[in-house]
């Protein structure tokens, strides 16, 4: 990253162009950027490529990169996920619910009925 000079296939060389880039970063890692812009006396930008920079060449070097930290971006994707599924949980929960209670209300209106003989009066056994 350090040499914006590629070469071509026939040999000549020629100049990189530059690239515009649009990321997300959380407010922790900006402030670590900053900071380190201020003890470099670096701008917001140049302090971002160093970064990249200097992560590019430990990658190089076959040093081991661990990335172990969460990002509050991803807590929040996974938060999210974790709630849809208890709402998901809590839906079907309510379908139960409902299918039960319905199930309930069928049989105990059905045992309540009378049965027909006993719902007649006892001189009127005669009548059917």
């Amino acid at each position: 990253m350090t040499n914006n000079l590629s070469r071509r296939q026939d040999g000549e060389v020629e100049k990189d162009m530059p690239m515009r880039v649009s990321i997300t970063i959380d407010p922790d890692t900006m402030d670590l950027i900053d900071k380190f812009a201020k003890e470099h006396g670096l701008d917001r930008n140049r302090a971002l490529l160093e970064c990249i920079e200097q992560g590019y060449a430990r990658l190089t070097d076959g040093t081991p990169v661990t990335f172990n930290e969460t990002r509050a971006y991803e807590e929040y994707h996974e938060l999210k996920h974790a709630i849809s599924e208890v709402k998901t949980s809590l839906d079907r929960l309510a379908e139960e619910v409902t299918l039960m209670h319905h199930t309930l209300e069928v049989e105990w209106s059905n045992e309540v009925r009378p049965v027909p003989y006993q719902s007649k009066k006892w001189f009127e056994f005669w009548r059917t």
